[in-house]
């Protein structure tokens, strides 16, 4: 154990050490909202959300009003390219959290027993738990998941302040009424959605019996193998969904799909609680698709653990997705290779014809489906 520490010591420290000497990005964010400034909207096409999603009327402007370096009006748009081009412009923060993953591998294949040990542990203490025997179990932490990111990104105006919000926003503005969930008389905003995802899965077990609880654990290894296959296949799925939910000129289909865009028409970027805001039929797609991953597995079966720290997950990237920020710990900004993050689905809510990934980006890019410069 005690090599082990100093091995991830080593991997870790040096870079993060290294980064301090790389020139600093003083007002990162800020700076990426200015440099992204169009002061030329004559060929810009902007859409007017609805229930058609990919009507354009310029009387609703997505792009907004600020002001530039020189004092003129400028029109700002979200941060849609990849945040960091060249060598040395992470952060120190950035460069520990992309090598985490390949050092952890590292000190795995060299000495495997500590983390399959810390992965027994832990699901021999679920398994003793009795909630966690309920049907529901799996459905409840998704719950707890969305809740619990939702009310971060919610609140996180409260922790930064109103400056470091503006310049946290991608719309560098503060965030408008991300708590109107929490008032009693807008309950509907939040117990809509979980009864009606709860009341589904109860439904789906009275068909589908659930199985009990596996007693043997997985390794480590297969725990983060089949994590990172399953948010995959997820996006991947969900992908071609919701692109055709777009592109059909079904009314019905085009409806259902047009309530989660519902603040499309707004100036202001999204906020977390976007992420539930759902028809019903809409919301159904989701969790099929997803019960669906949850049951496909390169290694036969995936087990429940794993099941569980999808849903966290999960859960925890739709809602950074949806929640109009961006920030140097998010997904997009540690691996803006492969992520799209907030800023793309921020841009896909206002403008319903780019950006149909959840999560990653490369359909979006292969397609070339992202706002044009």
């Amino acid at each position: 154990m005690r090599h082990l520490i100093v091995f991830y010591a080593l991997v870790l420290l040096i870079p993060s050490l290294h980064a301090f000497n790389q020139p600093s990005r003083k007002g990162s964010n800020e700076s990426l909202l200015k440099s992204n400034v169009i002061t030329d909207l004559s060929r810009e096409k902007i859409l007017s959300p609805s229930t058609r999603l990919d009507r354009y009327d310029s009387n609703i402007p997505f792009f907004i009003e600020s002001i530039d370096d020189d004092g003129n009006n400028a029109l700002r748009y979200p941060v849609l390219e990849n945040v960091v081009e060249e060598k040395g412009t992470f952060t120190p923060f950035q460069q520990f959290a992309r090598i985490l993953p390949i050092a952890t591998i590292g000190c795995y294949i060299l000495l495997p027993e500590p983390f399959d040990l810390a992965v027994q542990s832990t699901w021999n203490g679920i398994l003793s738990s009795p909630i966690a025997q309920k049907p529901l179990f799996e459905a409840e932490v998704a719950s707890f998941g969305f809740f619990l990111w939702i009310t971060l990104f919610s609140t996180l105006h409260l922790v930064l302040g109103p400056e470091k919000t503006k310049q946290s926003r991608l719309n560098g503005q503060m965030p408008v009424k991300p708590l109107e969930w929490a008032e009693p008389k807008n309950f509907q905003l939040w117990f809509n959605p979980l009864a009606g995802y709860l009341g589904s899965i109860w439904v789906y077990h009275l068909i589908h019996e659930k199985a009990s609880l596996p007693i043997d654990t997985p390794t480590f290894g297969i725990v983060c193998a089949d994590l990172f296959f399953g948010i995959w296949l997820y996006d991947l799925l969900f992908y071609s969904i919701h692109w055709a939910m777009h592109k059909t000129s079904w009314g019905p289909a085009r409806k259902a799909h047009g309530y989660h865009h519902r603040m499309s028409n707004k100036k202001h970027s999204l906020n977390a609680l976007e992420t539930v805001q759902h028809s019903y039929a809409d919301a159904f797609l989701q969790v099929a698709v997803n019960i669906i991953v949850q049951n496909i597995s390169p290694f036969g079966v995936k087990h429940t653990l794993t099941r569980l720290l999808h849903n966290l997950f999960v859960t925890y990237l739709l809602t950074e997705s949806h929640s109009g920020y961006d920030m140097e710990w998010m997904s997009h900004r540690i691996w803006p290779e492969f992520l799209g993050g907030s800023p793309r689905h921020d841009a896909h809510h206002h403008d319903g014809k780019v950006c149909y990934h959840q999560y990653f980006k490369y359909i979006d890019d292969h397609f070339e489906r992202v706002p044009k410069k």
